[in-house]
């Protein structure tokens, strides 16, 4: 009786050491595809070459959440690029003019980086049936263009006769173009200007000329393709026909400088601008190491440039970003090493901190009013037209972000939104005239008023500030309903008065060739 007892007690603790084993062996499976499964909450993945582990790839590309909210900004989708203030001041007052300074669209990234094969750069471009007749409506247009309108296409591209308007292929990314996303922000953007001015400035019915429509680009396929997308937009299809007797006008710099922009000067305080900003990485080894460390994976030869840039990394991570692919990874000897959400929401939390930064630099400040005087003398140059000759309607400068941090520095404005500005950004300046009870106008009943992105910044201008302002009303739709506001507008006398007789005091000088001395400046 006693050996079976013992016998059965045996069998029981096998089958209990069999019960716990097979629980331990289901806890250790479990545990290990937890712990591969967090692929996102972990800087390195450690794993040998060839094993069954890196046949699996995990989701990494960056999601539109809280955090991320301000780096999509960047990327601003087309329906994301909603009607703002853009001619909406009424009152007794008459629109005769408005200059028009974008960005380029969404392109691809400007240096070689992985994966580029594999990133959809067209994506979902349209973001409505609207824009999305237009983007086709624009496509027809320009396949017929080159047959049907030859000689009218040929004299309107003028200098740029012979470049592709659209992206050789839908999908691709290829190095420094424009996208199809970009094509659709421009679009979008036309669509925009034109609801907010095209009635106002009293166009249409085929009487657009020569001497109503100005445009400018710099020598690069993205601004040439970026201008010529808004315009199409702006005008329709029936209205852009009439373009064929204007032409787009070529400018030899990005900062649209024009006989001003040989300056030594300008140079000595961008270097010096340079130096704090690597100042300030140094001031932060964290975020060094990051920018090293990430930049060794995202391109895919890095130089020491982009190894201690963090706005050359920034500029590579939205192309992944701005287009939903996955973060890049590489595999070392030992070891898979990926560019995490908590990197590129590092690196955009730093890159936002050293442009809060800008507003404290004089080097800054004095080199982006030395590279934005000879653009400051041709806006005030056209003003003055649409002053005394009630021509041109519109002046268009197809540019790059820097031609819009040059133009904010000029005018003083320290906004981030106008210091760092997102593909297809808008910046415009509105031309008024003061309705006076007689036929006779004086310098004095002209005004302007400067809208970024939709917002308002006339106030924000200084030397606008300790001037007359004319006050003048907008209605504005706040969840949809309809609200009266307040709005200003600044002298034209008083950006007369700033170019010709303020703007180089910092530099201890009254003309432009003294500030651009080094030996003035010291």
């Amino acid at each position: 009786m006693l050996s079976e007892m013992v016998r059965l007690s045996y069998q029981h603790r096998a089958f209990y050491c069999y019960v716990i084993l097979s629980v331990w062996i289901f806890l250790l499976v479990a545990g290990m595809y937890k712990y591969i499964g967090v692929d996102d909450k972990s800087a390195t993945q450690g794993r040998p070459p060839g094993s069954e582990l890196s046949i699996r790839e995990f989701p990494r590309n960056l999601k539109p959440d809280v955090k991320t909210k301000r780096i999509f900004r960047f990327c601003n989708s087309p329906s994301n690029i909603l009607p703002g203030t853009e001619g909406k001041a009424d009152g007794n007052i008459t629109l005769t003019g408005i200059l028009i300074f974008v960005r380029h669209g969404d392109r691809g990234p400007l240096a070689h980086v992985r994966n580029i094969s594999t990133i959809n750069c067209a994506g979902d471009f349209t973001s409505s049936s609207e824009l999305d007749n237009v983007y086709q409506g624009y496509q027809n247009f320009l396949q017929n263009a080159s047959s049907n309108w030859r000689t009218g296409w040929a004299q309107f591209l003028g200098p740029f006769h012979g470049f592709p308007m659209l992206p050789a292929t839908a999908r691709d990314c290829k190095l420094a173009q424009l996208t199809m996303l970009g094509v659709s922000q421009l679009l979008k953007t036309g669509l925009l200007l034109r609801n907010a001015y095209f009635h106002r400035l009293n166009l249409g019915n085929g009487t657009i000329n020569s001497k109503d429509v100005v445009v400018y680009s710099t020598r690069y396929r993205r601004t040439v393709q970026s201008a010529v997308a808004l315009l199409y937009a702006f005008v329709e299809n029936d209205g852009f026909q009439n373009l064929a007797k204007i032409s787009l006008r070529e400018t030899q710099s990005y900062a649209f400088c024009n006989t001003d922009c040989a300056c030594p000067a300008a140079e000595k305080y961008h270097k010096q601008y340079s130096k704090e900003l690597g100042d300030h990485l140094k001031s932060h080894p964290a975020v060094a190491d990051l920018i090293k460390q990430a930049s060794n994976i995202v391109f895919e030869m890095p130089d020491q440039a982009q190894t201690t840039d963090s706005n050359t990394l920034r500029d590579a991570l939205l192309t992944y970003v701005c287009h939903g692919a996955s973060l890049p990874c590489i595999d070392t000897e030992t070891q898979r090493l990926c560019v995490k959400t908590e990197h590129v929401t590092g690196l955009f939390a730093y890159t936002e901190w050293e442009a809060r930064q800008h507003a404290k630099s004089h080097n800054r400040r004095k080199y982006g009013l030395l590279r934005a005087y000879g653009l400051l003398r041709s806006i005030v140059s056209y003003m003055l037209r649409m002053i005394s000759e009630a021509k041109p309607k519109i002046v268009l400068y197809s540019g790059h972000d820097k031609t819009l941090e040059y133009l904010a520095t000029a005018l003083g404005i320290l906004s981030e939104q106008a210091a760092v500005p997102h593909y297809a950004s808008r910046f415009v300046i509105e031309v008024y005239r003061i309705n006076p009870k007689s036929e006779t106008h004086v310098a004095s009943d002209f005004y302007f008023r400067v809208v970024v992105n939709g917002k308002d910044f006339t106030q924000k201008i200084p030397f606008c500030r300790n001037t007359s302002l004319y006050n003048v009303n907008f209605f504005d739709h706040d969840d949809g309903e309809k609200t009266r506001k307040e709005s200003k507008l600044c002298p034209i006398e008083a950006i007369v008065r700033q170019l010709h007789d303020d703007y180089f005091v910092p530099f201890n000088a009254t003309n432009f060739k003294d500030a651009c001395s080094i030996h003035r400046q010291g």
